[in-house]
């Protein structure tokens, strides 16, 4: 059994934090999703958790489109999409298109370009994207 001893504190600051910490959402995956169901929440003043398996938050993100980051395709239709619910998706991109996507990264000011069937990419390498994220992430109050 551990005993906790003040000298020797059983676990780092960060650590200490996440047992200790109260969070209104906890969210497994720091993928598009994940990271799109935390700053929605965050939006709302919510305490939010996000935890992930990979060293950086939005990794394979930043590798879609041949690594210039491709954040969504105009094209996209409930055709596109497999579902053992095939109204699933109908109601999905009728909540949310991509073109509400689009609105999303122009309210951030990044900047993107279009590419060949509507698809759309960030104009700036990844790294830039990452790093403009991170303050704004904070921002929000997600861990």
């Amino acid at each position: 059994m551990p005993v906790f001893c003040p000298s020797e504190p059983l676990l780092d600051a960060f650590s200490y934090e996440l047992f200790f910490m109260i969070y209104d959402v906890v969210i497994i995956g720091a993928g598009a999703a994940g990271l799109m169901c935390a700053a929605q929440a965050g939006y709302t003043g919510k305490r939010v958790l996000v935890l992930d398996h990979a060293n950086k938050a939005g990794k394979k993100i930043l590798m879609s489109g041949g690594g210039r980051c491709n954040f969504t395709n105009l094209g996209t239709t409930p055709q596109h999409f497999y579902s053992s619910n095939p109204y699933f998706c109908i109601s999905a991109l009728k909540r949310y298109r991509p073109e509400h996507f689009v609105e999303l990264v122009e309210r951030h000011g990044v900047e993107y370009v279009e590419k060949h069937r509507d698809s759309y990419f960030v104009r700036h390498p990844p790294k830039k994207l990452s790093a403009h994220y991170s303050p704004n992430v904070s921002g929000l109050g997600l861990k």
